[in-house]
């Protein structure tokens, strides 16, 4: 008898901790980023991320670093190399299909390619892989890049310095 007043206990503190701390809503965003293996590919600039869907909703994840699970001490973005970035945030409403990459600092970097991983509660997982191939240079004001792969119509194209894409008035 004690045992299944001790099972029902542990029962319902379970459910109380999943529900204080679960949120339906959340997803888990996986995301890894390969640098170009060509000389001066790497940056040591940050990165901030705009995923979106084609209903246009959209996740920022400022400094991407944050993210990292590579190591504090690991240098991230460097020629040649591929970093996993982890996080969890809102769910978007479809699978990521477009993407804006932010290069903020000094210098510049060749993003060869981000993919992107998707799971949540109750929703199906997405994966999406955006072969980008393009320099981004903060000192010729091409420090944007928006990679649009929601439609048939592919829209890849080097973007001023608003990642909202928002006309100046």
């Amino acid at each position: 008898m004690e045992i299944k007043h001790l099972s029902l206990k542990l029962l319902i503190l379970f459910s109380c901790i999943v529900y204080t701390y679960g949120n339906a809503t959340d997803c888990v965003y996986t995301i890894y980023v390969e640098t170009g293996n060509i000389p001066l590919a790497g940056t040591r600039s940050n990165l901030t991320l705009f995923l979106s869907d084609s209903t246009k909703a959209q996740l920022p994840i400022v400094n991407l670093k944050d993210w990292g699970l590579m190591g504090s001490a690991h240098n991230y973005f460097g020629h040649g190399e591929v970093d996993l970035f982890a996080g969890k945030g809102p769910c978007l409403r479809g699978p990521v299909c477009s993407i804006i990459i932010v290069l903020d600092g000094f210098d510049n970097w060749y993003c060869q390619s981000i993919e992107i991983t998707t799971v949540g509660s109750g929703k199906s997982c997405s994966q999406k892989k955006f072969e980008v191939k393009k320099w981004l240079d903060v000192i010729k004001g091409s420090a944007v890049i928006l990679q649009d792969e929601c439609s048939d119509d592919d829209d890849d194209s080097v973007v001023g310095n608003d990642p909202l894409g928002r006309s100046k008035e």
